[in-house]
């Protein structure tokens, strides 16, 4: 699965997101034989002084890359620290990932074999209903899970719940491309997910389904990952008027963002 990258932008502000990423990094070091690309935008490197040293103690990191990049804007635009690790993969799948999911070992297998395979153009690696566990995170349960990286630590607090169109996509990196990246536009939490799937969709992109679930390891919620973002009004409204673009006029409104023809080129 070398031709395999997992993109996955963070900015840990609490005690339970950097369990979840030292977590889930470790996780897919250890299973996974494909590279993983982290890169954390914020006032302080804390994944590479608090999460590195103990993702060091359970795996080997041959297969990780961490990036940084220093702000202090309050608000992480993770469509555009995923464009960012986009242009820094080479692999012909990337997977959208997010530091707080876990999937059981064989969705993953799955879901990059339908892509190489040339079956699809994304996978949604869970069931869209009732398919995600809600795993209750607490520090005993970490260090188990870390210690013994088993999915089956995660059942013993769980609680099922819906699942739709977050946590991680696998992706044909050319098609991701062509689809014109993630929407730079969406700012902070909320809608972009939907805004993705519906593009992927409209754009005639395949996309399939792994019938099996996702884990997500709960964690506290700030303003970049609930309605409290004080731009989610913003993105509401901006995907309540992309949802009604067809083929045509999403490609026209694609093409004239400015963020995207800066992003082109700095792919050449």
């Amino acid at each position: 699965m070398m031709d395999l990258t997992f993109l996955i932008p963070t900015r840990i502000e609490t005690e339970d997101r950097l369990r979840n990423i030292i977590s889930s990094v470790s996780y897919l070091l250890r299973h996974i034989p494909a590279k993983v690309i982290v890169k954390e935008v914020s006032n302080h490197p804390t994944f590479k002084f608090r999460a590195l040293p103990e993702i060091r103690k359970y795996v080997d990191v041959s297969n990780l890359t961490y990036l940084y990049e220093e702000t202090l804007e309050p608000l992480f635009c993770k469509s555009k620290v995923l464009n960012d690790l986009l242009i820094a993969s080479d692999t012909k799948v990337v997977a959208n990932y997010d530091a707080d999911c876990i999937l059981p070992l064989e969705s993953y297998h799955q879901a990059y074999a339908a892509i190489i395979n040339d079956q699809v153009d994304v996978v949604y690696p869970y069931g869209c209903g009732i398919y995600q566990w809600r795993a209750e995170y607490n520090q005993n349960v970490y260090h188990q899970f870390v210690n013994q990286l088993d999915v089956s630590i995660l059942d013993k607090q769980k609680t099922l719940s819906n699942s739709t169109i977050g946590w991680t996509q696998f992706v044909n990196r050319q098609k991701y491309v062509e689809s014109f990246m993630m929407n730079e536009n969406f700012i902070s939490w909320g809608c972009e997910d939907d805004e993705f799937y519906y593009r992927m969709s409209v754009l005639g992109n395949r996309i399939g389904r792994i019938d099996n679930y996702v884990y997500h390891l709960e964690h506290s919620r700030t303003h970049n990952s609930w309605f409290s973002n004080p731009n989610f009004n913003n993105n509401y409204h901006l995907w309540n008027t992309i949802k009604t673009f067809d083929k045509e006029r999403l490609v026209e409104y694609y093409r004239g963002q400015d963020y995207l023809k800066t992003r082109i080129s700095q792919m050449k």
